[in-house]
């Protein structure tokens, strides 16, 4: 359990080795820019369904019988779910790009 600390060479080798450029570039792009591009898409996507959900209510004030109001929800759920689907793609292929270029 008492391991002796790494001496002097061992400890500069190691801060060398961490300060190599491919480190800091790997580093850089997983925990720095991965996440923050990950944030960014995820906010503009919010944004974007936030907004359809409000075309969406503003639009029931159109609806006259249960059966538009059914066909707008119906509309809206499907637009939904495309939208879901293909966010999921573009995060999955953007974070593939991230990670190969890192490598």
């Amino acid at each position: 359990m008492n391991a002796p600390l790494p001496g002097p060479e061992a400890r500069n080798a190691q801060d060398n080795s961490l300060n190599a450029p491919p480190f800091q570039t790997t580093w850089q792009s997983a925990f720095f820019e991965l996440p923050l591009a990950f944030a960014a898409e995820i906010l503009r996507f919010a944004a974007r369904r936030l907004e359809a959900q409000s075309d969406f209510f503003a639009g029931l004030e159109t609806c006259r019988t249960v059966p538009e109001v059914m066909d707008a929800q119906s509309r809206f759920v499907r637009s939904a779910v495309g939208d879901y689907g293909s966010q999921t793609s573009k995060i999955i292929n953007d974070i593939r790009d991230t990670v190969s270029k890192a490598a």
